[in-house]
Parts: C-alpha cells; structure tokens; sequence
C-alpha cells in the first residue's frame, strides 16, 4: 500500500495522536501476519478485542496502534472512537488518493462469478485490482482498497451483507463509477428478516455512486419495477432482449460451461 503518515491519518480519522509523528507502510488487523512498519488495528468483535493483542504487534514490529482508548505501551497510537469505522476511512483515504475506476457488484449469488468476469474484461485495458476471497464486509472492503498501488486503474470489489446497513457503509468507502445488483434471492434471510429486506440491503450499493455513475440492475429480477421507480433504467437481462445489457445464444459447451454472446450498447 502506499505510505501514509501518522499525522495525515489523524486528521483524516478525527484521531488523537498520542506519541510522534511517523510513517505507516502497511495495515493489518492480525498480530499473526503483521509485518514491521505497519499499523496495527485493534477491532472490538462480540467475542473478542484485538487491544488484548496490542503488546504482541509492539513485539512483532508495528509502527503504530489504531486503538480506541490509549494504552500503557511505547508506540505512537491513534485513538479513535471507533476503530472499526477508522480502518474504513483509511481505506477510503486511499481510494481517493489512488482514484481508480471503480466497479462494485452485489447480490444474493454470483458475485465471485461476475467479478471474476470484470477483471478478466478489464485486465485488456489496464492493471486491475479485485477483491480476493470473502474480502467483501466491513473489514475485508477497507483491506481491499488498501491494496491498490498507484499502477491501478480500475478495482473490482466484491460487497457483500449480513445486516441492514453494511453495504451503505461500505459502499461510502469504495465510492463506485458503476454499480451492479446480481440478483435478489432468498438466501441469509436471517438477517434481513424478508426478501424486501434483503432488497432494500442490496440497494443500499447506490448510495456511494460517483456522480454521474452507473447503476446496473438485474431486469429478470422481481424487484426490477421497483429499481425502475428509483429511477434505475439500466438492466442486464437473458429473457429481456430489449435491455441495453442481455445475453444472446446461451449454451453449454463440451465442458459444461455456460456460453453466450454478450450485447451491449457498444457491440458484442
């Protein structure tokens, strides 16, 4: 990640800056794989907080502490109300110092997929960094953006929810050029309570749009007419040949991968 320093960090974060002024290299959140020079974040989880494990980062080589309260340690720390919310804002600070073009992608299922597909779309026209694994939540997403290098121009990232509120969260931090909703489907209702919670979760992804971003839809969705209220007009379709974005000549080939000839405005 590029270098920051701890001074510009605090007025980024609201941050107390107890101790000197020094440069951070890298972030982690895992005294296991932290590395010298980076700044250590201490999250506070319903079973855990990582302040307890502030003394193996000293011990392992951090340059600095992201904590929410000051501790009785020999290392310049930031203190923030929230510290979970203060690795989003480094990630965001990043983000824009980078300022790549950015693609988020949610929905139900097929995320992965789609994102796979961007990248490889994209990696024709420039460096391309993609969220890897399950980096989709509120800490993978800030993590994910504090990957990208000055070479990137464009990053894929993958957001994913269990609860109301998650993806507006992360979504203000990538702060997308376009934006795709796969899907609405009955899958984690547990934290959503119904499928229009689960729809209303997923829409949250428009909130952080760019101005004069896109926002893409699934036009086979049932909540298509809903996204069209909204004042969304660009849908992808297989059964829908009228949408900007439908797939032509779907097949299954000798391998058992799907086929089809991709329309869109621009051709095929």
């Amino acid at each position: 990640m590029m270098t920051l320093t701890l001074a510009e960090l605090a007025l980024a974060l609201d941050a107390r800056l107890m101790g000197e002024d020094g440069e951070i290299s890298a972030v982690s959140t895992d005294t296991r794989t932290l590395g010298a020079g980076a700044l250590f974040v201490a999250l506070r989880g319903e079973r855990f907080d990582a302040h307890d494990f502030c003394e193996q980062a000293v011990q392992a080589g951090a340059a600095a502490l992201l904590v929410e309260r000051e501790l009785p340690l020999a290392i310049p720390q930031l203190v923030v109300a929230d510290s979970l919310k203060g690795l989003g804002r480094i990630g965001k600070l990043v983000r824009e110092r980078i300022n790549p073009k950015v693609l988020a992608i949610t929905g139900s299922c097929g995320k992965t997929t789609v994102k796979e597909m961007a990248t490889a779309i994209l990696r024709h026209e420039g460096d391309v960094l993609a969220t890897a694994g399950n980096f989709n939540n509120e800490v993978g997403v800030p993590l994910t953006l504090l990957r990208l290098e000055p070479q990137h121009q464009f990053a894929v990232m993958e957001l994913g929810a269990n609860h109301k509120g998650e993806i507006a969260w992360t979504t203000s931090l990538a702060k997308p050029d376009a934006a795709i909703i796969n899907n609405v489907a009955a899958a984690h209702l547990e934290g959503f309570g119904s499928l229009e919670g689960i729809f209303h979760a997923k829409s949250e992804i428009f909130e952080g749009l760019r101005e004069g971003g896109t926002a893409i839809v699934n036009a086979d969705n049932e909540f298509w007419p809903k996204w069209r209220e909204r004042g969304i007009g660009c849908g992808f379709s297989i059964d829908d040949q009228s949408q900007p974005f439908h797939a032509r000549d779907v097949a299954l080939n000798a391998q058992g991968c799907a086929e089809f000839v991709l329309v869109t405005p621009q051709g095929e």
